[in-house]
């Protein structure tokens, strides 16, 4: 019963420390994104308004109204560059947020252990919620298309050691959206 309950930790740390990684991941990649479209639109608004600046220096007769452009195109783009630091800010915030998490996570695979292992996958039948962590590590490591069962998570466990370097070097930066969306929805 002490075995159970300690791997039943061992599968509920594993499982938050996953899900905050997978969230935190998520989070960070999406709003990495919106900063490389912002910074590109920030940069040709900077060449738009340049461009603009150098015009309306030589046209004469219409210098007070495309001034008045320019200086509309410009305030623009100090506020798309605002926006884009504002962003930047963000998702650096998020990141050194989600540093700890992902530290936790990373120990709590770090105590998986052969014997936990083998201990996890000589139930007969474990709790739902140790199935759930197993068939969340199915749609991660193997991108499996479904639910696996009990059957299949202890397959997937016959070598504990080839299992832990598999869980180890799971790279959680290259997670498909929809396995994201199976996973979020199992561990709801």
């Amino acid at each position: 019963v002490d075995k159970q309950s300690g791997v039943a930790r061992n599968c509920d740390r594993l499982e938050r420390g996953l899900a905050i990684m997978e969230q935190v991941q998520h989070k960070v990649e999406g709003l990495k994104e919106d900063l490389k479209v912002t910074m590109v639109q920030v940069e040709e608004k900077k060449a738009a308004t340049a461009v603009l600046i150098d015009q309306v220096s030589k046209a004469s007769a219409n210098a007070a109204d495309e001034k008045a452009i320019a200086n509309e195109e410009e305030q623009k783009t100090t506020t798309l560059a605002d926006n884009a630091a504002a962003l930047q800010a963000e998702a650096d915030t998020e990141l050194k947020e989600a540093m700890p998490a992902m530290e936790a996570a990373a120990e709590a695979v770090n105590c998986l252990d052969k014997n936990s292992i083998g201990e996890l996958k000589g139930f007969g039948k474990p709790p739902v919620e140790c199935i759930d962590v197993c068939a969340a590590c199915g749609f991660l490591l193997r991108n499996e298309k479904k639910k696996i069962d009990w059957k299949a998570a202890q397959r997937m466990m016959a070598k504990p050691d080839a299992f832990i370097e598999e869980v180890k070097f799971f790279d959680a930066k290259v997670i498909p959206e929809n396995t994201l969306k199976e996973v979020d929805l199992l561990l709801a």
